[in-house]
């Protein structure tokens, strides 16, 4: 029960974690009372998903991101790069993967669509924008 909300939910964590997802498999399983034909169905999805897996990693293509994925990426990339001070494990993490390069567009050298790039860059000063006047406004002592 929830099968695909469990996988459409991880599929997006790991595309927002950078991970190019090339299958998903749920199987329905209970080893006291699974059927044998369940088993077998059980069987044949992960071996279909372990073929598509094999045969991402033999074509060693990566797919280009979908817009949000581009979208948070940059999120990220601004928070980590202005939290500096307050997440510095995060920020060297960032840094030290070469994420907060200029001109880095997403997790891995894949092309990004045109217009998804005009997307991140707003995303990218809107979040950044958003954090400094977050931190000013606690800086500032009460009235």
């Amino acid at each position: 029960m929830g099968e695909k909300d469990v996988l459409r939910y991880l599929d997006t964590v790991a595309g927002i974690w950078g991970f190019d997802v090339v299958s998903r498999v749920g199987i329905i399983t209970n080893p006291a009372t699974t059927p044998e034909r369940q088993v077998r169905e059980n069987d044949q999805r992960l071996d279909d998903a372990a073929q598509s897996f094999f045969q991402a990693l033999v074509e060693g293509r990566a797919r280009r991101p979908g817009l949000r994925s581009v979208i948070f990426f940059h999120a990220q990339r601004a928070s980590f790069d202005e939290f500096a001070d307050s997440a510095p494990a995060d920020h060297a993490y960032w840094k030290e993967s070469g994420w907060l390069d200029p001109g880095v567009r997403y997790y891995t050298s894949v092309p990004v669509n045109p217009l998804y790039d005009a997307v991140r860059r707003a995303v990218e000063w809107y979040v950044r924008r958003k954090i400094r006047r977050d931190l000013a406004g606690a800086r500032r002592p009460p009235v």
